[in-house]
């Protein structure tokens, strides 16, 4: 097993009335499946269960550590500035039918994916997908599982 160290760092002088420093670590313990840093297309069909799918179904037990970062890129070249209100990314869950982050270019996050509960006999896939706003687009991920 591995260690994972995740560090939130806010700051902000006139975000509020109040000066903002607040700075949060973690030491998470993790082991596979996982991702190193990678980059990909919002339109690619990485393990081939269907466009912009990161992760497929995970064991129903096991929480996934994701990092995401939407690269302001078009996935046509991945030179062209992707358009800043058009090509924002969806995150959901591997069915598509449940967005619970967006991303517009630069923006990132890291996030424990809730595991899936097997209540509805499979059909809600659990794991995540990633779609694109208005045109396939490049980021960078990658994930871990708690060990």
């Amino acid at each position: 097993m591995a260690t994972l160290t995740p560090t939130l760092t806010l700051t902000s002088t006139d975000a509020h009335s109040d000066e903002l420093n607040l700075s949060v670590t973690d030491s998470l313990t993790v082991t596979a499946p996982s991702a190193g840093i990678s980059k990909i297309s919002t339109a690619a069909n990485p393990l081939g269960a269907g466009a912009g799918i990161l992760i497929a179904e995970a064991d129903a037990t096991a929480t996934t550590f994701v990092y995401l970062k939407h690269l302001g890129l078009l996935a046509s070249d991945g030179t062209t500035a992707s358009h800043a209100s058009n090509d924002f990314i969806r995150l959901s869950n591997a069915d598509g039918d449940m967005d619970f982050i967006k991303l517009q270019p630069g923006e990132f996050c890291f996030f424990p994916l809730l595991e899936f509960d097997t209540s509805d006999g499979g059909v809600e896939a659990g794991g995540l997908k990633v779609e694109a706003g208005s045109a396939a687009v490049m980021i960078e991920f990658g994930y871990w599982t708690r060990g």
